[in-house]
């Protein structure tokens, strides 16, 4: 048999290292965006922040992320690929350009989606998609995946298998849906764990409230046996996705303000320049440059010249995507901000992504850490996304709505005879919103609410 030599071309955009340097600004929060631009002049000589001058006015910057693109597709990237930086030059689009400033620091989304590719067909994969993109930052999920899969074209039993394979994935416990579920999902396929797999299962609570007695009867163990279950316990991970995240502070460096105008009673998104440092190019060290007799100096100061316009480029952009898009975000949910958070619309990353051109990646890191400042308090840019319920109709509820109807059918209820999860989900049906009753029940957990009977109890005790 005669072995032949086929070459197949491809098409590859290959970055070099100086561009992959830049590729972290998106989804880094503004402390840590400050301190990227306070090191990289340290670093870079072609540097300098510009000097303040109070009386002049911050110019006008109308449209100025197109401008940035279209600049970056038509010139800044001409030295690169001409040098051999970067190849296919017809394949530079606008999310190639903003993908090239996007997260160098892997975000938890990234790291699921890559194993995702790897192990769901491409339906699956959107299915997939949607629930990781959906994450909170401590890994969990914090909706009802049979409550969306209608609005997906999809089924309960098929969203809840993708979400159980999510949970196999690394970290492990990732869209885990309660403590336990995580804890299990990183025991469960290793040997001779039965024991820690029942004191998980069956006795988490009576563990939070110190009651070991009653956990050594239950389980009919000894003392030494437990300690040694609790310090396994000890070494899993309760909330997986903090790995990938920076830690919840108390006091949020806002990155927005939001403005509203009176008159035509609209609301937008304006950056918070102050406080971070403006930068451009030095004259000093570009006269230098050009003045420079030896080749290894030209060419350092050179290559330093050509970073520090990119890293400049990068700057920029980053401040125009999170503009566009927390503008974006503030126009869709304008009833949200006006009357609160029954009044939230469904609003998905993909639909962001959609109506604005870019990939659900770019949003989620682009909203990542991310918080604008209101009349109401500081909101986290993740918080104007609210996942919706098919109802009667063709109406679309979003999960907020659903709770506060559920919240105000259980206020409502006679206190002699409280309403069960199934009552509650009949009216709920009533209302033309239709979802299970163990629905009904995960969203009163969440809500803190009692069931019916210990509401009873409630009410007996408060003389109701």
């Amino acid at each position: 048999m005669a072995i032949k030599l086929v070459l197949k071309p491809q098409q590859k955009l290959l970055m070099n290292p100086v561009i992959h340097t830049f590729i972290g600004f998106l989804p880094l929060s503004r402390i840590e965006f400050v301190d990227k631009i306070k090191n990289e002049i340290d670093s870079n000589p072609m540097l300098e922040i510009e000097a303040l001058d109070p009386e002049k006015p911050e110019p006008e910057t109308p449209n100025i992320i197109e401008e940035k693109i279209n600049r970056a597709d038509q010139s800044l990237f001409n030295s690169y690929i001409e040098d051999g930086f970067l190849r296919n030059k017809d394949k530079l689009d606008k999310n190639s350009v903003i993908e090239l400033f996007s997260s160098s620091k892997i975000t938890l989304a990234d790291h699921l989606i890559q194993q995702a590719q790897v192990q769901f067909n491409k339906r699956e994969l959107e299915l997939a998609k949607y629930i990781i993109y959906n994450l909170k930052n401590d890994g969990y999920l914090d909706f009802e995946v049979e409550s969306v899969a209608s609005s997906l074209d999809s089924t309960p039993e098929e969203m809840e298998k993708i979400r159980n394979m999510i949970r196999t994935f690394d970290p492990r416990g990732v869209a885990s849906k309660s403590l336990s579920e995580c804890l299990l999902s990183q025991v469960e396929d290793i040997k001779d764990n039965n024991t820690l797999i029942q004191l998980i299962k069956d006795h988490l609570e009576d563990l939070s409230k110190s009651k070991f007695s009653d956990i050594l009867s239950k389980m009919k163990i000894e003392k030494d046996e437990l300690n040694k279950l609790i310090k396994r316990l000890k070494r899993l991970n309760p909330k997986p996705g903090y790995e990938f995240s920076q830690n919840e502070v108390d006091y949020a460096d806002v990155d927005l303000i939001l403005i509203k105008d009176p008159q035509k009673k609209e609301y937008q998104a304006k950056y918070v320049n102050e406080g971070i440092p403006t930068i451009l190019l030095s004259q000093y060290y570009d006269h230098m440059s050009e003045k420079a007799k030896d080749k290894d100096t030209e060419s350092y100061l050179k290559e330093k010249l050509k970073s520090a316009s990119l890293f400049i480029e990068g700057t920029a952009l980053r401040k125009s995507m999170i503009e566009k898009i927390a503008d974006y975000l503030v126009k869709a949910q304008k009833d949200f901000l006006e009357f609160g958070e029954k009044w939230k619309k469904p609003l998905t990353m993909k639909k962001v992504a959609d109506d604005l051109g870019f990939n659900e990646s770019t949003i989620s890191r682009t909203v990542n850490n991310k918080f604008i400042a209101t009349e109401n308090g500081i909101i986290s840019l993740k918080h104007f996304f609210s996942h919706g319920i098919k109802g009667d109709f063709g109406f679309i509820h979003s999960v907020d709505t659903v709770k506060d109807k559920l919240s105000k059918i259980i206020e409502e209820e006679p206190k002699t005879k409280p309403l069960s999860d199934q009552v509650i989900t009949e009216k709920l049906k009533e209302l033309g919103i239709r979802i299970s009753r163990r629905t009904v029940r995960n969203y009163r957990d969440e809500m803190n609410i009692l069931n019916s009977s210990e509401r009873r109890e409630e009410y007996k005790l408060k003389g109701d």
